[in-house]
């Protein structure tokens, strides 16, 4: 157990946070409630999802409050509260310095008008982390400061990504809306780890808040303006917490995209051929891309760089003090040929470590039964796929597979993002934290897939072998 600055933790929260607390709530689900009745078009089970699913983010929230402060006695999202309070403080102070900081200016002398008595040196000398504590500053204000207020508006402002993603999904596969409220909304991973003042919390807001704007834009034409915003303040907030998240997420949503026009063409090959060329050259073109900024204009992006850092970031989590919470899957060999052949290793361990029989503590075990879930739903639609392969033909097979644009995403989008975890994570605990932002795409696919075999199977009787 983490027990440092143990009594410094617990005065973290204090008397005015238990007082306001039920205040705060009872004004939530008040608003929760007006904004349900006035939802268009959601049947009643719906809108009772609504209400479920915020009060799951609240407790989600409020559970990595209690875990970190009695159990950890510490962590980073007391680190962002705090820094968020003193950032906070300059407004009054030093307003000029304020707005500098706010912008994205962390230079020196910024550091030294900033720098307070809790030493946040760290978090304000990565601007990934400290781009936390820029966001969180707004909570902390509307929170009165409190560290449970804070965390509970942070988990409600962040609910609305991940119920947008819900709506859609149910919208073009109304059908399945209870395997969709499981896979988006009640995960409890998910609605643990993406719901505290933390980096995860922010990033699956607007993982789930780009890709639901950028559909909605622009494939279904609704809301031009409104989506444009939507996409911009989602796209700041991943470039500027975890800027591959943004990079994995656009080019998904572009290979989707080209798989959306691809299906004009009515040549299966060629409609195969030119999907693999755009992949290609959409993945070409990124490497081109940070291989030129990396040469030309960050030596940081080049790519011997970040291939090193890949390295020194996976030993690193395998030191002893993480004891048996740590896996390894080989030794990475800073070289792209070595990159790619942990490929299937990296995409095994980002989407299903850690294995159930590995867990060793609750958390873990949590974690570790709803990666056997994903495990068994994944082989069974393998499964699905073999047998319509072979009852209805591989044609057939990949036309109910993969129709679907959104399909098309979750899938591309799943399988780079656990490449990229399960290559630079050796920590069981770091992963079950990163992978989150996949869980519900990966998870909500698969019911899809599984709904469309059981669908097409009940109506196509069965065909003669075509392999």
């Amino acid at each position: 157990m983490l027990n440092y600055n143990y009594s410094w933790s617990v005065q973290t929260i204090g008397v005015w946070d238990y007082v306001l607390l039920p205040v705060y709530l009872t004004a939530i689900l008040f608003f929760a409630r007006r904004m349900q009745k006035k939802m268009i078009g959601l049947k009643i089970l719906e809108q009772n999802y609504f209400i479920s699913g915020l009060i799951i983010k609240i407790i989600g929230g409020l559970g990595v409050c209690f875990i970190y402060i009695y159990y950890y006695g510490w962590g980073d999202t007391v680190d962002y509260y705090y820094s968020s309070i003193d950032l906070g403080e300059l407004l009054f102070k030093k307003s000029s310095v304020f707005f500098s900081i706010l912008s994205g200016d962390n230079s020196l002398e910024n550091l030294t008008q900033y720098y307070s008595d809790h030493g946040w040196g760290h978090i304000y000398r990565d601007s990934n982390s400290f781009a936390v504590t820029r966001i969180t500053v707004f909570f902390s204000f509307l929170g009165l400061h409190c560290f449970l207020i804070t965390s509970v508006l942070v988990a409600t402002a962040s609910y609305f990504g991940v119920w947008k993603l819900f709506r859609l999904f149910v919208t073009e596969f109304n059908e399945i809306k209870k395997p969709f409220a499981f896979a988006i909304l009640f995960v409890p991973s998910v609605a643990f780890w993406g719901s505290g003042i933390m980096k995860d919390t922010y990033t699956l807001f607007a993982t789930c808040l780009l890709f639901y704007c950028s559909y909605s834009m622009l494939l279904k034409k609704e809301k031009i303006l409104k989506n444009i915003i939507g996409i911009i303040v989602s796209s700041y907030i991943l470039i500027s917490i975890r800027p591959y998240m943004f990079y994995i997420s656009f080019d998904s949503m572009i290979i989707m995209l080209s798989y959306g026009y691809l299906s004009k063409i009515k040549t299966v090959f060629m409609k195969f051929l030119v999907f693999i060329s755009i992949v290609i050259l959409l993945w070409g073109g990124g490497i081109s891309l940070f291989l030129y900024i990396g040469s030309h204009v960050n030596s940081d992006y080049s790519l011997d760089n970040l291939l090193k850092k890949a390295v020194i970031t996976q030993e690193d989590l395998k030191r002893d003090e993480y004891g048996s919470n740590s896996f390894d899957i080989g030794k990475l060999q800073p070289t792209l040929p070595g990159l790619i052949s942990k490929a299937p290793l990296a995409i095994n361990a980002g989407l299903f470590y850690p294995y159930i029989w590995k867990a060793r503590n609750p958390v873990m075990i949590i974690a570790g039964l709803e990666n056997l879930v994903l495990l068994l739903l994944t082989l069974y639609v393998f499964l699905l796929m073999i047998i319509a392969s072979f009852r209805n033909g591989i044609k057939y097979m990949f036309r109910t597979t993969f129709d679907h644009p959104i399909i098309i995403f979750s899938i591309v989008y799943s399988l780079q993002y656990a490449f990229m975890i399960g290559l630079t994570t050796a920590n069981y605990g770091a992963l079950v934290r990163y992978k989150i932002p996949l869980i519900p795409f990966y998870l909500a696919t698969l019911f899809i897939i599984i709904y469309k075999f059981n669908r097409e199977s009940a109506q196509i009787p069965d065909r003669n072998l075509n392999l």
